[in-house]
């Protein structure tokens, strides 16, 4: 989050607005649909319209979520039984 938050302070914006400017940049057929259900999220989620990442900008996010290292199973044994039935 720390890195949402700095990158969206250097575009002077708000941290809900880089990923939907980040999906916005990637391919025109790409298209976020953010569910909200208060005025104030819409209003922030349409700005992010006019956050326009860099070619840098872009590849940083995908830098970062490599970053954390995530290891194991998403789901416990149990549940990972029933992945495919």
């Amino acid at each position: 989050m720390d890195h949402v938050a700095a990158l969206a302070r250097a575009k002077n914006a708000d941290p809900g607005q880089v990923a939907p400017a980040w999906l916005l940049a990637q391919h025109p057929s790409i298209v976020p649909i953010p569910g909200t259900r208060r005025i104030e999220r819409v209003e922030e989620n349409a700005a992010a319209t006019h956050v326009a990442p860099s070619a840098d900008e872009r590849a940083d996010p995908d830098a970062a979520a490599g970053r954390p290292g995530v290891h194991g199973d998403r789901y416990d044994e149990i549940h990972m039984g029933l992945i495919g039935r």
